[in-house]
């Protein structure tokens, strides 16, 4: 959407569309008209990036698979500057890369690796360099000590300047909300409204800023849960609050954090990433709620 805007508007201002002299024809001709070149930058840490970087990762330092993949995602080719920081777990396998919390990819070095970017805080470890803060509060108020250790070591904190940063960052935390899973039949799944807005456009085929009921079950076909007409017209009147027979965002939002366990809820929770990481809803397996939403 953003590269049509900025093709549109490059289109219709006349700063752009100068016109040339063709002295050999005596004919005027316009220059063309410059286009969004957003899709052919590089991003930082695109160079040396390619789909085989996890593997090579993995290959060469030892690295658990979800963890490579997620260093590969998140630094792309810079990815070898995080990896060297790593130090050995003390296992056979993985060799390297310690996590920060048994629940999530994040590890050690990337904290080493954030304070030789510039990073000066434990807050903005645990919500810029990583998402742990978004994504579970109890696994980072955890991971704070360890944290503060490693930063300490790295900015050469005075133990004042440590217990500071370790109070500044439980306050900081307290606003968030969460838990890390104690049980089996424990499933951890949390939708930020960023995610939501990333699984609704993809549900949302034809664009049209809202859900129809072809849309919600052709997204149940492509999950293997095809719904009948009847469980179909259930979970839309479900999510459809304002019954104008069409589901907004905010309908959307409010249906999947309501609690209840549904077939369709129950695939997008299974089958979608968003931002590589599964959404997070604390609730128990088999729980409340009807099948159907």
């Amino acid at each position: 959407m953003a590269q049509d805007v900025l093709d549109k508007v490059l289109s219709e201002n006349n700063e752009y569309a100068t016109e040339d002299h063709d002295n050999s024809k005596g004919k005027s001709k316009s220059s063309p008209i410059p286009k969004c070149n957003t899709l052919h930058l590089s991003l930082h840490g695109g160079k040396g990036w390619s789909e085989s970087l996890p593997v090579q990762v993995i290959q060469k330092y030892g690295i658990e698979q979800t963890v490579a993949e997620h260093l590969v995602r998140t630094y792309g080719g810079r990815v070898w500057e995080v990896v060297e920081l790593c130090r050995p777990t003390g296992k056979r396998w993985p060799r390297h890369g310690i996590l920060l919390s048994q629940h999530f990819p994040y590890i050690e070095a990337e904290v080493r690796f954030a304070c030789r970017e510039y990073a000066c805080t434990i807050e903005d470890i645990l919500s810029r360099r990583t998402r742990l803060a978004f994504l579970n509060r109890d696994a980072a108020e955890e991971v704070i000590p360890r944290v503060a250790d490693i930063m300490a070591e790295e900015l050469g904190w005075s133990r004042k300047t440590k217990a500071e940063q370790i109070r500044a960052a439980r306050e900081y935390l307290a606003s968030y909300g969460g838990r890390i899973p104690h049980e089996d039949d424990l499933e951890v799944r949390l939708l930020t409204h960023e995610d939501a807005m990333d699984v609704f456009r993809d549900i949302d085929t034809d664009g049209s800023g809202f859900l129809d009921q072809q849309e919600i079950k052709d997204m149940a076909t492509r999950l293997g849960r095809p719904l009948s007409e009847e469980q179909l017209k259930s979970l839309f009147d479900t999510m459809d609050k304002d019954r104008n027979g069409r589901i907004d965002v905010e309908e959307f939002i409010d249906w999947y954090n309501d609690g209840a366990e549904t077939i369709f809820k129950g695939g997008l929770q299974r089958k979608m990433t968003v931002g590589g990481e599964k959404w997070l809803t604390t609730r128990k397996k088999g729980g409340g709620g009807s099948f159907l939403g």
